[in-house]
C-alpha cells in the first residue's frame, strides 16, 4: 500500500525557523518500508519561505501567528500537490498540542479530496487526548503512544479487511461510539527497529538540516510536572546499544551525507558509561561529525565533557527553568543554580558551547521569583539563553492544576497554546508587571546571546589578521594552506 506521512506545520506560522523532522515519522516510515509498503514523508516545516529567526524573542505576536495560520497558506497547497502526485491509499498526520488545529485542518482538506481515504492521527496530542481528533476532525483512527508496531498492524488489518478490534494501541469510531483498544506494550529491544528513514522525506536531499535528529533512548526518570515526556514514554528508560546508535550515524551519512547531528534524548548523559562507549565508537568513524544534545547539569562531569568534545560535541542544552528555589520545588525540577553554573563552567573548559533554558509564568510565581531567574541567568553566564512561557500541556500535573483553577478546558483554543505565547495562564502577577518583566527578560537574554556573537566575530577577525601577518612573513606557508582547501570551494555556487 502507498502511505503518506505528514508532519503538520506549526513553527513556520510563528516566523520561527525550524525545518526539523520529528523522529517519530521517520521511524514509522522505516517500519512500513521494511514491511513492503511504499512510503513518503512530507515535512510541513521545510516549505516556509522568507522566515525570520525569532528565537531571541520570549513571546510571539499572537495576531501575526494567527494571520499566517490560514487555509490559503501555500504550505497547504504544497501538501495537497504531494497528495495528488503520490496518490496514497492511507495518510497519517502527526501533531503536538500547539499544531493540532493545523492537523485538523489537514484532515478536513484530505477528506474533502478523497472521502474514502483512511486518515490516521498520531503524536503527543492524539496520544494524550485520543478522543479529540475523532470528534473535531474526520480522522478514522488514532494511534496512541509508541507507534511502530501499531501502524504496521493497523495498515495490514485495513489492507486485509480484518477487524480493527484486535489492533492494540488504536482508538476509532464505531458508529457514534469511540472505542479504545487496549494499550500496546512498549518495545523493549529498541535495536530491533530499523533506522529512521529520513531519506523517504520529500526533497530530503534539499533539506538535510531536517534529517539530523537521533535518539539513544526512550523515557525519562525525572518528574518535572510541566513535561509530557513521561506520559509518552514512561519513566522507565529503554536504551539502544551504543553500537546500534553509531551504525545509524554511518547509515545516515551514507544515504544523505549528514555530518551534524542533534541527539534528541530527554537526558543524553543519563549514564556516563553509556555515553563514553558511544563517544569512543564515534571517534572510530572514518569521517568527522559534530553534534549537540539536551541534558541535565547534574549528570555531567569534566571528564565526560572532554570526551564528548573530542567525539564532536559542540553544544549542550541545559534546563534550569527558574532561578527561584520556591519554583524549583513546585515544578519538581530538583536542580539549582549552582549545579547549572558549574556545568556551564565545565563545558566552557571542555570547549563546548552552552544554552540554558528558562521559563516564566509558573503557578504562584511572583515578580521576585522572575527577578531571581534573571539574576541566575546573569550569574551563570551561559553562551546562550532561551526563555519561553509555561504552557500547561494536557495530561501534565500543571495542566491538572490549571483545570482545577478553571484556567483551561478541553475546549481550549489550541492555536494560541504554545510556549512563546504572551498569555500567562496562571495570572499570579498583574498584566502590567508581566509585560514589564518580559521586556526586561528579552533585553537581558539578547545581551547574553549577543556576547557569544561578538566573541565569534572577534575570533574571525583575529584569524584573518593572523593570516595576513603570516602572508607577509611567510607567503609560501600560506600558499600551502590554500592548496589544502578543496577545489569545490572556489567553484561558482
Amino acid at each position: 500500500m502507498k502511505i503518506l506521512l505528514i508532519q503538520a506545520p506549526w513553527y513556520g506560522f510563528q516566523n520561527i525557523i525550524s525545518g526539523r523532522l520529528y523522529l517519530g515519522l521517520a521511524y514509522l516510515a522505516a517500519v512500513l518500508d521494511k514491511d513492503g509498503h511504499q512510503v513518503q514523508i512530507f515535512n510541513g516545516e521545510t516549505f516556509f519561505k522568507n522566515i525570520i529567526n525569532q528565537r531571541e524573542k520570549v513571546v510571539i505576536n499572537e495576531e501575526d501567528y494567527l494571520k499566517n495560520f490560514n487555509s490559503k497558506h501555500e504550505v497547504y497547497q504544497e501538501i495537497m500537490k504531494a497528495v495528488r502526485d503520490f496518490r496514497p491509499d492511507i495518510v497519517g498526520i502527526s501533531f503536538m498540542t500547539a499544531n493540532s488545529d493545523s492537523g485538523y485542518y489537514l484532515a478536513e482538506m484530505l477528506k474533502s479530496y478523497n472521502p474514502q481515504m483512511p486518515l490516521i492521527a498520531g503524536g503527543t496530542h492524539p496520544t494524550l487526548l485520543p478522543e479529540e481528533p475523532l470528534k473535531r476532525a474526520p480522522f478514522d483512527f488514532v494511534i496512541r503512544g509508541e507507534g511502530e508496531e501499531t501502524i504496521v498492524d493497523l495498515i495490514n488489518t485495513i489492507k486485509n479487511k480484518k477487524s480493527i478490534s484486535n489492533v492494540l494501541g488504536v482508538s476509532y469510531l464505531e458508529g457514534d461510539k469511540i472505542v479504545h483498544n487496549p494499550n500496546r506494550p512498549f518495545i523493549q529491544n529498541l535495536d530491533k527497529l530499523p533506522f529512521p528513514s529520513f531519506h523517504l522525506m520529500k526533497d530530503a536531499q534539499k533539506n538535510t538540516s531536517a534529517c539530523t535528529g537521533i535518539t539513544t533512548a526512550r523515557g525519562c526518570p525525572f518528574k518535572c510536572n510541566y513535561c509530557a515526556s513521561n506520559l509518552m514514554w514512561t519513566r522507565n528508560v529503554r536504551f539502544r546499544s551504543p553500537a546500534n546508535v553509531v551504525e545509524e550515524i554511518k547509515d545516515r551519512y551514507k544515504r544523505l551525507g549528514i555530518k551534524n547531528y542533534s541527539f534528541n534524548d530527554d537526558t543524553f548523559t543519563l549514564r556516563s558509561a553509556f555515553v563514553e562507549e558511544i563517544c569512543k565508537r564515534m571517534l572510530e568513524l572514518p569521517f568527522k561529525i559534530t553534534w549537540h544534545c539536551d541534558t541535565r547539569g547534574d549528570t555531567i562531569n569534566i571528564e565526560i565533557l572532554k570526551l564528548m568534545k573530542k567525539a564532536g560535541c559542540n553544544h549542550i542544552y541545559l534546563g534550569l527553568e527558574s532561578g527561584s528555589p520556591k519554583i524549583q520545588k513546585m515544578i519538581k525540577k530538583n536542580i539549582d543554580n549552582i549545579k547549572i553554573k558549574t556545568a556551564v563552567r565545565m563545558a566552557r573548559r571542555a570547549g563546548i558551547e552552552t544554552t540554558v533554558y528558562f521559563m516564566a509564568g509558573f503557578p504562584e510565581e511572583t515578580e521576585d521569583d522572575l527577578i531571581q531567574s534573571i539574576t541566575a541567568m546573569e550569574d551563570i553566564k551561559p553562551d546562550h539563553a532561551i526563555w519561553s512561557v509555561l504552557t500547561p500541556y494536557p495530561g501534565t500535573e500543571v495542566w491538572d492544576l490549571a483545570r482545577k483553577q478553571g484556567l483551561v478546558s478541553l475546549d481550549t483554543d489550541w492555536a494560541r497554546f504554545f510556549h512563546h505565547s504572551n498569555r500567562n495562564f496562571f495570572n499570579t502577577i498583574s498584566k502590567e508587571v508581566w509585560e514589564k518583566m518580559l521586556n526586561i527578560i528579552e533585553l537581558k537574554q539578547k545581551k547574553i546571546n549577543n556576547r557569544m556573537t561578538l566573541i565569534k566575530l572577534k575570533k574571525k577577525i583575529r584569524a584573518k589578521i593572523n593570516l595576513a601577518k603570516m602572508a607577509i612573513k611567510n607567503p609560501r606557508k600560506v600558499l600551502k594552506q590554500f592548496k589544502k582547501i578543496p577545489d569545490k570551494f572556489f567553484k561558482k555556487q
